[in-house]
Parts: C-alpha cells; sequence; structure tokens
C-alpha cells in the first residue's frame, strides 16, 4: 500500500528516483515495471503493472456507445506509457506527460493506497488551497462513506 508522500528531483534527462519507501510495495508480479498516465487536477498516476492490470479490467467494461464514457478512455489511455525500473531504480517520465503536469526539476510523489501521483509542487499547493470545505469537513463527508454498512 502506498502512502505518505516525498518530494524528489528530476535529473537533466527527466528520470525519477523513486522513493525507497514506494519501491518496497511494488511487488514481484510486477516485475519492475510501472505505468504512467495522465491523471486529474493537473499530476500523473503511476501504477505498478499488475495494479495496472486490474484497471484496465476494470475499464474493459465501458460503454463504447456513451459520449462521455468514450471521452474518458480516450484521454486516459492516449498517455500511457509503460516505463522500468533501472539499475539506479529510476523511471523516465516521457515528455508528454512531463509536459501534461507541467513538471520541472522538483516534483512530490503522492501515495495513493494502489497507485502514486506525480505532481508539480506549484500545482499540488494550489490544489491543496483550492479548495472551498476544510479537510475536517470534507473528511466528516468521507468518513460517512467508509463507515457505511456494506450491503
Amino acid at each position: 500500500m502506498f502512502q505518505g508522500h516525498s518530494v524528489c528531483s528530476l535529473d537533466t534527462k527527466s528520470r525519477l528516483m523513486l522513493p525507497t519507501k514506494f519501491r518496497k510495495f511494488i511487488r514481484p508480479e510486477a516485475d519492475n515495471k510501472l505505468v504512467l498516465t495522465r491523471g486529474l487536477d493537473e499530476c500523473l498516476l503511476m501504477y505498478p503493472l499488475d495494479e495496472w492490470e486490474k484497471v484496465k479490467s476494470g475499464l474493459s467494461s465501458y460503454n463504447q456507445f456513451n459520449a462521455e464514457q468514450r471521452f474518458f478512455i480516450r484521454q486516459f489511455l492516449s498517455l500511457v506509457n509503460e516505463v522500468e525500473l533501472d539499475s539506479q531504480n529510476r523511471i523516465l517520465i516521457p515528455p508528454q506527460l512531463m509536459q501534461f503536469a507541467k513538471l520541472k526539476k522538483e516534483v512530490i510523489v503522492l501515495g495513493l493506497l494502489d497507485k502514486m501521483e506525480i505532481w508539480d509542487p506549484d500545482i499540488k499547493q494550489s490544489y491543496d488551497t483550492s479548495m472551498s470545505k476544510s479537510y475536517e469537513e470534507i473528511a466528516e463527508k468521507v468518513s460517512e462513506i467508509i463507515n457505511s454498512p456494506k450491503l
């Protein structure tokens, strides 16, 4: 389970050294491969390959006759890149994803259970302060969902 965050630097070739705190949760089934794609709110999503297979399985049931679902699938999958950790535990972030997330030298890697996000620090700060409700108000709503009885 990916959790926490790390502030990392990209090298001049747009490579990111994945912090140990995240690497240790990549299962052998992923074969040191990660899948990068566009996320929401101008960040990148990064899945271990085995987790990405679960996402693909879920996406395969989309309705190709629904215009919104078609649009989402096209946008979500159009920037997918499979990358592999090199011998120094780095991944190369492709130029189109660098551009999409407006990444520069410094990035934030954020653990989100089954995946990670990669953020430009300024965009992440803007996102964090853009919420109209406080963390506590949102936590109250989220707790209602988390604590509701399962049917």
